[in-house]
């Protein structure tokens, strides 16, 4: 019989009077993560065996497994399954905090506003075969939608609000600029994104112009598909951590 290797899990907890507490003891992932007394969850329901007075309120929780290229940062989150949310982050980014003796609150709550967080789902999703390789499209249907109402002449007035003080229209995300790229065709060319989502409103509501804000396609999908959704400032945030990450 093959016996495997131990798994190697690295388990930090932030606290309020302790910057960066080291624990030792779990012998799985699942447990670090999952754990109902030893794990994440345990340790902010104040079911952990250590001493609370001393070390003051548990804030976030770091986990890592030697060999794997992505760990955790974890948080209490009472909306959630098990009471915790978290969010992968790059190992060697986590070992560096380690490196240094612990990360600033600052620091580890950026991972939240930069990343898509998990909310108490599996740590891995299996990839599945897809279950049909072709189908029928192209038939005429017709179908009655509500609309939400949008302002064209208001979307026009932001594009030339933005372009008449700046000369151009770039994403206010990711500054990509259609005319740079595209030249002739990309002349004047934007989206233009409510910053409060208009499907959040009970009925008709003004827009202003401040309420606008010019993106790019891509910025402007991947808003949309974070929820709740981000804000602009949430998103440069994320592309500059993403960025800092490319070799």
């Amino acid at each position: 019989m093959t016996m495997r290797p131990p798994i190697n899990v690295t388990y930090r907890a932030v606290h309020k009077n302790t910057a960066w507490r080291k624990s030792r003891g779990h012998t799985s992932l699942e447990n670090a993560l999952h754990g109902h007394n030893d794990g994440a969850p345990g340790l902010f329901e104040h079911r952990a065996r250590i001493d609370y007075e001393k070390h003051g309120e548990p804030l976030y929780v770091i986990i890592w497994v030697d060999g794997e290229p992505l760990g955790y940062v974890v948080k209490k989150d009472s909306s959630s399954s098990d009471g915790t949310i978290r969010v992968q982050v790059d190992v060697g980014l986590l070992r560096k905090y380690d490196d240094n003796g612990g990360a600033t609150v600052t620091e580890l709550e950026a991972h939240f506003s930069s990343a898509v967080v998990n909310l108490g789902l599996p740590a891995k999703i299996p990839l599945r075969e897809s279950p049909i390789d072709q189908a029928e499209e192209g038939a005429l249907s017709l179908g009655e939608h509500l609309l939400r109402e949008r302002n064209a002449a208001l979307v026009e007035a932001k594009k030339a609000d933005v372009f008449r003080a700046t000369g151009r229209l770039a994403c206010e995300a990711c500054c990509f600029d259609f005319a740079v790229t595209y030249g002739e065709v990309g002349n004047y060319y934007c989206e233009v994104h409510h910053t409060e989502s208009l499907g959040s409103r009970l009925g008709s509501e003004k827009t202003s112009l401040q309420d606008l804000v010019v993106l790019c396609s891509n910025c402007h999908s991947i808003i949309h598909r974070t929820e709740p959704m981000w804000s602009v400032n949430a998103l440069v945030t994320h592309l500059k951590t993403t960025r800092t990450k490319l070799p």
